[in-house]
């Protein structure tokens, strides 16, 4: 059985019905949606787990809060991670909150772990109105998450993984970006 996967991020303005990204392959399907609002994440959350969908990763910008949101609608019944941040990131995702929270143009790449993903062609780039952007970008595993975050790292401000099982599945993507003085958040369940 393979599985069936959103990634969910905030996005002003965004239709949390369309699909930013898909990713489908024998190894299952991976959806990004965004919301343009955190209070829309449980009825989001809801209504896909009620389609099939069988495992949920929020965006770091949601926080504990909205991760415990979309759990207690979900109960045990779906398995719901969020990014978080390491002990080696915390200076710098506190100063890219800071940044972003000022509106300062800023550029970040969710890396989304996906058996058979080909960086090439499943990529999407959402360029903000105010300036900036987010890449979403496949990528077939953690060593090519690594790859990607090394090739990217000098134009990034903040960098998420999604996919990986367990929080140190992010420690190659870490060593790529964070002495760059680029932020890793990994997926924590």
């Amino acid at each position: 059985m393979s599985e069936d996967r959103v990634v969910i991020y905030e996005e002003v303005g965004a239709d949390p019905l369309a699909d930013v990204l898909v990713i489908e392959n024998e190894h299952g399907r991976t959806r990004v949606r965004a919301v343009p609002e955190p209070g829309q994440l449980a009825g989001l959350v809801k209504r896909l787990a009620d389609e099939g969908v069988d495992r949920f990763e929020l965006c770091g910008g949601f926080g504990a809060v909205w991760h415990a949101e979309a759990r207690r609608v979900l109960g045990e019944s779906v398995p719901v991670g969020a990014i978080y941040y390491g002990f080696e990131s915390l200076a710098s995702v506190a100063d890219y909150k800071a940044r972003f929270e000022a509106g300062e143009v800023l550029a970040e790449a969710f890396l989304i772990v996906h058996p058979g993903a080909d960086p090439a062609s499943d990529r999407v780039v959402r360029h903000r109105d105010e300036g900036g952007r987010t890449t979403v970008l496949g990528v077939p595993d953690l060593a090519g998450a690594a790859a990607a975050a090394a090739a990217m790292a000098g134009e990034l401000q903040l960098i998420e993984v999604y996919g990986g099982r367990r929080p140190d599945d992010a420690e190659p993507v870490i060593r790529a970006a964070v002495e760059a003085g680029v932020p890793v958040g990994m997926s924590a369940f």
